[in-house]
């Protein structure tokens, strides 16, 4: 009678200890999702938060991270979606996402296909359609409503009197980098690297001389003449030649992340060339100085004001990842859960969902800085430039040329034919 009754105790903590075990054991297999970005220490831990918060509420699933800096990160992604062994959730940069979808549009999953995943609606439509859609497949989710930036000591600015506050042109722009030499000769109106000088001078000038994007999507061929980039080139040597710009053999050591810059922490820069998504950083960079946004430069003359409000960057999902469906709903947590948005705020810039943008002003975020940024590239109405002008050799061509002139290798006239050399070189190639 024991045995039976131990028998019988036995088969009841069992059955006890089956009923116990979490449906999902029963139900979900594991799954384990890759998930690729880049970026600073701040958007790091919110992100990890996230991962942390959707792992526990989904047992069943690991979050793989690989993160880091923004170095190296198109070539690597370039292997790996070509190889097929690409992350299964990979952040993605605005100005590489049009040559890969070119290439081979079936590098990504198209959200529109899972509309029981994912929520798309908490996007404004128009929004949506302009960052990320490509003939009407929704590839990329935008992570945030961004665009170019101007951040400005204000302490400085008022002692040595600029203003940014109003409309100002690429020549007040060199007359207010002489006031600041002679204010103090130890001191900068600009702290720029190789990337800057690209995509905020060489870009925004030309399409500004020109009324074109630097090479044009749809003809495959220059928006500029020879003249127009010698015209850019010279205008950046002259910031140089007047000390408007730090020498760039000073900056060049930071890489892409100037805020590291110790002059920069020191105050010795007035102000910065960023990003609405970049520029919170970089003011907590420098805690001792106040900071505002500014207005961008636009020639008087322009024939396109050159700036556009866009996102910093976009979510996607590949196409090859085994396990699409949870990659999808994991985005759709990362967007659209209020707790993953109360993680999030704004470390990449203003959220671009209802959600987001509905906990940040619960949190008093959409204010500041960033968002400041945000409201004044929306005044602008240049022309989107993302496609060939933003393809990885362009921006390596156009970063080298700027570079050859802030160091004094070769005149405007020379870089600007090799440039044009360069270019007609990879238009011949599309």
């Amino acid at each position: 009678m024991k045995t039976k009754r131990l028998f019988a105790l036995l088969v009841a903590v069992a059955m006890l200890a089956v009923a116990m075990v979490p449906a999902f054991a029963e139900e979900h297999a594991p799954v384990t999702l890759r998930f690729m970005w880049w970026g600073g220490d701040a958007r790091a831990a919110a992100t990890l938060d996230v991962i942390e918060a959707y792992e526990a509420a989904h047992p069943w699933v690991t979050i793989e991270p690989e993160y880091g800096s923004d170095e190296g990160y198109q070539e690597k992604l370039t292997t790996q979606l070509v190889s097929g062994t690409a992350a299964d959730i990979i952040q993605m940069g605005t100005g590489w996402m049009p040559g890969y979808v070119a290439s081979n549009p079936d590098y990504f999953v198209d959200f529109f296909e899972y509309p029981e995943l994912i929520d798309t609606t908490t996007f404004a439509e128009a929004f949506l359609a302009n960052n990320g859609q490509f003939d009407g497949h929704q590839f990329g989710l935008p992570t945030g409503i961004s665009g170019h930036a101007f951040l400005y000591n204000t302490g400085l600015a008022e002692t040595i009197g600029l203003n940014f506050a109003d409309q100002y042109t690429w020549d007040d722009l060199l007359e207010m980098g002489k006031k600041v030499r002679e204010y103090d000769d130890s001191m900068y109106l600009l702290d720029m690297g190789a990337s800057q000088l690209n995509t905020m001078i060489v870009r925004p000038y030309l399409q500004q001389l020109t009324g074109n994007t630097v090479l044009v999507n749809d003809t495959k061929a220059r928006g500029f003449e020879e003249a127009d980039l010698v015209a850019t080139l010279s205008y950046i040597k002259s910031l140089y030649d007047n000390g408007v710009i730090a020498p760039i053999e000073d900056v060049i050591p930071y890489g892409s992340d100037l805020t590291t810059d110790p002059n920069w922490i020191g105050q010795k820069y007035v102000g910065m060339f960023c990003y609405s998504s970049t520029i919170e950083p970089a003011a907590a960079a420098c805690p001792d100085a106040s900071f505002a946004a500014g207005k961008l430069p636009v020639a008087a003359d322009a024939k396109d004001e050159g700036w556009y409000c866009n996102c910093p960057q976009y979510m996607i999902v590949s196409k090859a990842s085994q396990n699409v469906e949870e990659a999808v709903s994991f985005l759709n947590f990362f967007y659209n859960d209020a707790e993953a948005a109360k993680m999030l705020t704004n470390v990449r810039s203003v959220p671009p969902t209802s959600v987001g943008q509905n906990v940040c002003a619960e949190l008093g975020l959409l204010e500041g800085v960033a968002k400041d940024s945000v409201d004044i590239i929306q005044t602008y109405a240049g022309t989107n430039d993302l496609g060939l002008t933003t393809e990885e050799e362009v921006t390596a061509i156009l970063e080298d040329a700027a570079v050859q002139v802030a160091y004094g290798q070769g005149t405007p006239e020379q870089i600007a034919q090799d440039t044009i050399e360069l270019l007609d070189t990879f238009l011949a190639s599309k």
